[in-house]
């Protein structure tokens, strides 16, 4: 499931089989030809991968969240949980 930010960046949302039942939260840069990956986020349900990714897509849509996303450490979380 690819979901859209509006401008050169794609939120991919999937799951590979072959490694178990992990979802997995991709961002990736598009370019004339290919796609840079930028970050990745694995979840194990799927309702918060989506979450996530829908989530990713709106604050990507603003330019100045991608140094956040790419400067920011393993295991960090982007946002405080709602509680």
């Amino acid at each position: 499931m690819i979901v859209p930010t509006g401008n050169k960046y794609i939120v991919e949302v999937k799951q590979v089989h072959e490694i178990g039942t992990p979802w997995i939260v991709s961002v990736h840069q598009k370019s004339f030809l290919f796609k840079r990956p930028v970050s990745s986020d694995w979840f194990l349900d799927e309702t918060q991968a989506k979450t996530f990714a829908k989530t990713l897509a709106t604050q990507l849509h603003d330019e100045r969240f991608v140094t956040t996303l790419k400067d920011r450490k393993p295991g960090w979380t982007l946002n405080r949980a709602a509680h």
